[in-house]
């Protein structure tokens, strides 16, 4: 096998789109954080928020029925 073909292609070859190891269109490194950061606390926020609807349930009865 020649040793400039690779086993594992993880790329697009140019023309066919964005390559996101090819530098062009890659998003700085504070971008990347900022994103990161705001998915984490939006997905601990919507947690908390569950946990406590549950916990709400469970301790008063009045909620467990649907609202008529």
């Amino acid at each position: 096998m020649p040793e400039n073909v690779s086993l594992i292609r993880n790329r697009t070859e140019v023309g066919q789109g964005r390559a996101w190891g090819s530098g062009a269109g890659a998003r700085p490194a504070w971008v990347v954080m900022v994103l990161a950061s705001v998915l984490i606390f939006t997905s601990v926020v919507d947690v908390l928020g569950n946990v406590l609807v549950i916990i709400s349930v469970l301790r008063n009865r009045k909620l467990r029925n649907a609202g008529e």
